[in-house]
C-alpha cells in the first residue's frame, strides 16, 4: 500500500462517519433511537423525545451537494395503532423531514428514500412504546 493510500483512508472514514451523524433537524430534546442506510445514498434517522412522547424522522443525503442539485427524498412515519401518518416527499438539497408522530402506546412504521437509490429503507411494526 502506498503512502498516499494510507493517508486517504482516515479522510474517507471521517467523511463517512460525518455522513452518518444526525443533523438535529427534529429540534431540541430528540435523540436518535435508530437509523437505516439507504443503499449508500443517504440515511434515515428515527428520533424520540421522552418528555413529549413524539418520534421524528429525518432523511439525509450522504456527502456534500456542491452543485446545488435537487434530489427526490422522503421521510415517513406512521403509527400502527390508528394509521396516522406524516410524509415529506419532495425535491431537496440535503434532507427531507422532519415528520412527527406521537409514539406512546403504539408501534411505528417509518423510513425514507434518497434518489437515485433503487428503493428506500423502511421498518414496520417496530419501536413500540
Amino acid at each position: 500500500m502506498s503512502v498516499v493510500s494510507l493517508l486517504a483512508l482516515p479522510a474517507v472514514a471521517e467523511a463517512r462517519q460525518a455522513d452518518e451523524q444526525y443533523n438535529g433537524a427534529c429540534g431540541s430534546g430528540y435523540r436518535v433511537v435508530d437509523s437505516l442506510d439507504i443503499s449508500g445514498y443517504g440515511r434515515t434517522f428515527l428520533t424520540w423525545n421522552g418528555s413529549t412522547g413524539y418520534n421524528c424522522v429525518v432523511t439525509q443525503k450522504y456527502g456534500e451537494n456542491e452543485g446545488g442539485y435537487l434530489y427526490t427524498m422522503t421521510a415517513w412515519i406512521q403509527r400502527t395503532a390508528d394509521g396516522y401518518e406524516e410524509k415529506d416527499k419532495d425535491l431537496y438539497h440535503h434532507y427531507a423531514g422532519p415528520v412527527y408522530a406521537n409514539g406512546r402506546a403504539t408501534c411505528l412504521n417509518w423510513g425514507g428514500y434518497v434518489d437515485p437509490a433503487d428503493t428506500g429503507s423502511y421498518q414496520f411494526n417496530r419501536h413500540c412504546g
